[in-house]
């Protein structure tokens, strides 16, 4: 296939926008469903979610004291990190693994997966409001603290496979102690997702129960928008879910299980994968909501990441990759 072409499909169809957008709406919606059956609360359906960012794109676009052009960056930046990290994964079916030799790199990938939170940040510090710059200082403490594990559970994995691509499968058959290192990089990296997917607060549903809740929400980073700017950020936490559980998939599930590389069983791990990490996040989301923890979990400084269980495992599990591939 020309490379022309398949970058083409691959940016508007598959794995594309086209497929990115309904892949958002079933990822959220299994991520809601989630969180429903452990939190009790209503999960709304994939086109209940489409209806809702209709209707908050017909609303008026409200600037409240921040330039446009800044609001409008922001929120572009926001939906494209997450489609472009979407379209640079080696998907199962992805052309341009086939025309160019696509392989996705593990730290684009990581970086393209900030850029959301940070979008969020940068919004929330520029509003002239007390409210929004005191959550968006919360946000900053949650992402700090998530990021130095994050980027030890890369490290692993780079170091094990000895290479930024993110080919699918490692070139060998690890040993027992390589298949343990990857297995806690991967709880690593999935202690960090709630953070990456991360959603902030409720936003106004086509049901009076959910303009109830709305009107009791804590206040976010993104509480003085309206209209397409909201509407934009709405839809980039969509991508964003999709694209933090496709790269969980690629660059830590895969790696576990280094002799499925193709066939049916290939695609049905992407497929399961990706639903699973998404109710994963949804039940999380629930457990903590209904533990009366999600405040708790937003107001954590750094230190408790850096300093607690989650480094922790980063750190078994580079060891015990130094061990297996010195082949102990």
């Amino acid at each position: 296939m020309n490379s022309v072409v398949a970058f083409v499909i691959a940016v508007l169809i598959y794995p594309g926008a086209l497929v990115a957008v309904v892949a958002a709406l079933v990822l959220s919606w299994a991520r809601g469903l989630a969180r429903g059956a452990v939190a009790g609360e209503h999960a709304t359906t994939p086109l209940a979610t489409l209806s809702e960012w209709r209707g908050t794109l017909r609303d008026e676009a409200v600037a409240p004291g921040v330039h446009e052009i800044l609001l409008t960056a922001a929120a572009a930046s926001a939906v494209l990190a997450p489609l472009l990290a979407l379209v640079l994964l080696p998907v199962p079916g992805n052309p341009l693994v086939a025309a160019i030799g696509l392989t996705g790199d593990l730290t684009a990938e990581a970086a393209l997966l900030l850029v959301v939170p940070a979008m969020r940040l940068v919004i929330g510090w520029a509003v002239p409001s007390s409210t929004t710059r005191g959550a968006a200082d919360t946000s900053a403490r949650l992402l700090a603290g998530a990021v130095l594990p994050m980027a030890l559970a890369v490290t692993v994995i780079a170091y094990q496979l000895d290479t930024l691509g993110l080919a699918g499968t490692p070139k060998t058959a690890p040993n027992a102690v390589g298949v343990a290192a990857r297995v806690l990089a991967a709880l690593t990296f999935a202690v960090v997702l709630p953070v990456l997917a991360r959603t902030v607060g409720k936003r106004t549903g086509a049901t009076g129960a959910d303009d109830a809740d709305t009107a009791s929400a804590p206040a976010d980073e993104l509480g003085e928008l309206a209209g397409r700017d909201l509407a934009s950020f709405q839809i980039a936490e969509a991508l964003q879910l999709a694209a933090a559980a496709a790269f969980f998939v690629a660059g830590f599930l895969l790696p576990i299980v280094p002799g499925l590389s193709k066939g049916a069983g290939y695609g049905v791990l992407w497929v399961a994968g990706v639903l699973l990490t998404a109710a994963g996040i949804g039940a999380w989301e629930g457990f903590a909501g209904k533990r009366g923890q999600a405040s708790a979990e937003t107001d954590r400084p750094p230190l408790t990441w850096w300093l607690g269980w989650q480094l922790l495992l980063a750190l078994v599990a580079l060891v015990a990759s130094s061990w297996a591939v010195r082949g102990l």
